[in-house]
């Protein structure tokens, strides 16, 4: 009768045991969301730092739109958005219907009328 060999194989995040499946590379839940966190850590310390800040800008103002779009109203103040921390100059999308430049932001739209910014309906990806 043949017998199996025990393979000693090591989590990659701790060095714990494994016990479970061949194929198996952390310990637990808590060890993959470490590792997938210092990964992602690596890779941002990695982008130029421009990047981030469009990328921070960008987000700030995806979450500025969400926020007044659940407020029921669509007509607001370019200033009441810069107020709020809104940037017009980082934008994900520019386009011309009917002779109105609609900007967008993710699938967050918007229209700008002199001093009045207009909510567009939510873009569904």
């Amino acid at each position: 009768m043949e017998t199996q060999r025990e393979i000693s194989r090591s989590c990659k995040e701790c060095g714990g045991l494994l016990v479970g499946r061949i194929d198996q590379i952390y310990c637990s839940e808590m060890c993959r969301t470490s590792a997938n966190n210092k990964r992602v850590r690596e890779q941002a310390q990695r982008m130029p730092d421009c990047i981030q800040r469009i990328q921070k800008t960008l987000l700030q103002n995806y979450k500025i739109l969400t926020g007044l779009r659940s407020r029921g109203t669509e007509l607001f103040s370019k200033l009441y958005l810069m107020d709020l921390g809104f940037n017009f100059h980082h934008v994900t999308g520019i386009t011309e219907k009917e002779g109105t430049i609609l900007y967008y932001c993710f699938n967050q739209g918007y229209a700008v009328s002199g001093e009045q910014v207009i909510l567009l309906s939510e873009i569904l990806a």
